[in-house]
């Protein structure tokens, strides 16, 4: 079964995909993030994956990393699908950000993704603070001189 240029091989009755199909349609900077998300989800136990001998290809790392084995499950596409929109989205709120039908189908939990748009609202409006001081005047400091007629101690 092939779908977005990645071929679905079985291997002990299970479906399973290696990790350097799944990245070799992206572009480097998507496939070094997309890779960044694949170890922390499979920290959390959404998938699972072994290693194989072969390395990764060179833009990505290869040499120093080895190729996997991903058991594709429902969770897993999911994840994967969620994942490469996320990588390859240039916009700012691109990781909480979903579409209609993956609310609809339970890919997404409304709950989570407004708890983590608040936070990116309220990171980014701190951010925005910072930046609006430019007008302001700075604050004279402390033994510094004041004006241009001021003589030096």
């Amino acid at each position: 079964m092939e779908t977005e240029s990645k071929r679905e091989l079985e291997f002990e009755g299970k479906s399973v995909r290696r990790l350097s199909e799944v990245i070799a349609a992206l572009p480097e900077d998507a496939a070094k993030r997309f890779l960044t998300a694949y170890e922390e989800a499979y920290a959390k136990a959404v998938f699972e994956a072994v290693f194989l001998r072969e390395t990764l290809p060179a833009k990505v790392g290869g040499g120093a990393r080895r190729d996997e084995l991903i058991e594709v499950t429902p969770a897993y596409e999911r994840w994967e699908r969620r994942t490469r929109a996320c990588v390859l989205d240039p916009g700012p709120h691109a990781e909480v950000s979903t579409s209609l039908d993956e609310l609809q189908q339970g890919d997404a939990s409304f709950a989570e993704l407004a708890k983590a748009r608040r936070e990116a609202t309220a990171t980014q409006r701190k951010a925005a603070r910072g930046s609006r001081r430019s007008g302001r005047k700075p604050k004279p400091r402390a033994g510094a001189a004041k004006g241009p007629d001021a003589k030096a101690a």
